[in-house]
């Protein structure tokens, strides 16, 4: 269930950026860009370490439980939320009582698993990418530009996209499904996954662990 969510969410993200692309707003895509490349990432995590990967994130919400609980009391909200906050609570004292660390519990971060793959070229991307998320200079130069001799600003991006965006979805969703593929019974999409891998020249099978030790635990 962990993989549907990882794929759809994946899916999702590509269909907002296709909605953006027909509307001549590639540049505010940035951000889903960068989320369905991220959860394209984790899903070919999942189809490593499924049945460890689920503890992972019920500990990563716990942290994250926690920092949200000090949000609220730090607002003077916790009152408010008093309900709310109890669940977390909760949910914060039951991770920590039932579900013993992991080592790998590092890899929740996208740039460890980039790294554990061998996705350099990807990482990259993300990364440019997030310059463009985020609040940067190099996000603000989407909208001026100096050549030396003349200063323009416009009111729309002068630069274009590091990759179009319909190559863009075609390569991560060919990507996601390469890795929900995995978890499907008799892996049903491989013999039309290759035939596009081989007519785009995308990948035709999965990156594999290339950093310290394993994902699967093995």
């Amino acid at each position: 269930m962990i993989g549907w969510g990882l794929f759809f969410t994946a899916v999702h993200q590509i269909r907002a950026v296709l909605v953006l692309h027909q509307a001549g707003a590639c540049g505010a895509a940035s951000p889903n860009r960068r989320s369905a490349l991220e959860h394209t990432v984790t899903l070919r995590w999942c189809a490593d370490q499924g049945d460890r990967i689920g503890d992972i994130y019920n500990r990563k919400l716990g942290m994250d439980q926690i920092q949200l609980a000090k949000a609220i009391r730090a607002d003077g909200t916790a009152d408010r939320y008093a309900d709310a906050y109890q669940v977390m609570a909760a949910t914060v004292k039951t991770v920590k009582e039932s579900i013993a660390p992991d080592p790998n519990e590092r890899l929740a971060k996208i740039e460890h698993l980039m790294t554990g793959y061998g996705l350099a070229k990807e990482w990259s991307y993300y990364t440019v990418e997030s310059r463009f998320t985020h609040p940067t200079l190099t996000g603000t130069q989407m909208f001026f530009q100096d050549d030396g001799k003349d200063f323009r600003v416009s009111q729309m991006p002068i630069h274009e996209e590091l990759v179009s965006c319909p190559l863009f979805c075609l390569w991560i969703l060919h990507a996601a499904m390469l890795c929900f593929n995995e978890l499907l019974t008799g892996r049903p999409w491989t013999t039309e996954l290759e035939k596009v891998a081989q007519e785009y020249g995308f990948m035709s099978t999965l990156p594999t662990w290339q950093g310290p030790g394993s994902p699967s635990g093995q």
